[in-house]
């Protein structure tokens, strides 16, 4: 048996002094397979012990619970409990920055994005910046609503991106919501998607948010429902909306009467993306959060831990 004094020895060098295990195992006439066996003894013994510095305070175990609650892949909370409620500009800013930061993690050429709109989105694209241009399509997926503020319409979202990080954008110009399903057939019988990349299943990442179905809702302020078609959508118990397709609580979509003039994708083609990232916080938006993640669409979610709590509760 090797000496702890060895083992400890050959740890310091790798671990402290970074020489390499070749190295190592022509200084103590080892085998390089001995000397990386060596090492992972070191950790079985307890001969070394690591503390990893929670640099952004990330609350890992909250992240752990929600990809083995909900079957995510990735779950990226941000830490926000010492920080006051009422500064959601904050908030805003510190989502934006993981977002940001997961597209740095993942960015390479010859990828497909895709994306909806919102605000939240606004604050992952907006401070963006990359070392290189890289060659990859980004692609409109809804249409504008003229009462939402334009920096957070699709469109301008979409153009956003593809200017920071390259490629070509596909924008879609056209409303939301069309006056009739004839003049949504017309306008639409070649779907950019499918003529550039085929399908939506070649399309890498998608980006969302969530809407909500509440009077603090952006598409209910700013007057893109009616009173009407609002207290249509809650009597048939839906919670939130991911493009336009709208769902319940227990993640059952929901026809809402708009499907057959709204320019978006359908949940088919949501569901058919490799990868669907999905930031949303607040709580107006644990409901919208909740009831979506239980439509095992979502891949990845980025939120805020008072968010998280809350939706963790209400699973529980």
């Amino acid at each position: 048996m090797i000496d702890d004094r060895v083992i400890a020895r050959i740890a310091e060098l790798f671990y402290i002094h970074n020489i390499s295990q070749y190295e190592i195992a022509d200084k103590f006439n080892f085998s390089k397979a001995k000397v990386c066996r060596l090492i992972k003894e070191a950790k079985k013994r307890k001969i070394i012990e690591f503390q990893i510095k929670n640099v952004d305070k990330r609350p890992i175990e909250l992240e752990q619970k929600f990809e083995k609650k909900f079957k995510l892949k990735e779950a990226i909370i941000f830490y926000n409990s010492d920080i006051n409620t009422c500064d959601e500009e904050v908030i805003f800013q510190e989502i934006g920055k993981i977002g940001t930061d997961y597209i740095h993690r993942i960015i390479d050429n010859n990828l497909n994005f895709a994306l909806t709109w919102g605000k939240t989105l606004y604050y992952v694209i907006k401070n963006l910046k990359v070392d290189k241009k890289y060659n990859v399509n980004v692609f409109s997926t809804i249409g504008s609503v003229s009462l939402t503020e334009t920096a957070y319409q699709n469109v301008n979202l979409a153009q956003m991106l593809s200017e920071r990080i390259g490629g070509t954008c596909y924008p879609i110009y056209l409303p939301l919501i069309l006056e009739t399903p004839e003049l949504k057939e017309s306008l639409t019988q070649e779907n950019v998607i499918n003529k550039v990349i085929g399908d939506t299943s070649k399309i890498d990442y998608y980006f969302t948010s969530l809407g909500t179905i509440s009077k603090n809702s952006r598409m209910y302020t700013l007057g893109g429902f009616d009173l009407n078609f609002f207290n249509a959508l809650i009597s048939k118990k839906i919670v939130g909306e991911i493009g336009l397709n709208f769902y319940d609580i227990n993640g059952n979509f929901i026809k809402a009467g708009l499907e057959d003039r709204t320019i978006n994708l359908s949940v088919d083609e949501i569901q058919k993306i490799k990868n669907k990232i999905v930031i949303a916080f607040g709580d107006e938006k644990v409901d919208a959060i909740s009831g979506f993640l239980k439509t095992k669409i979502a891949d990845v979610l980025i939120t805020d831990s008072k968010t998280a709590e809350k939706v963790l509760e209400k699973a529980e």
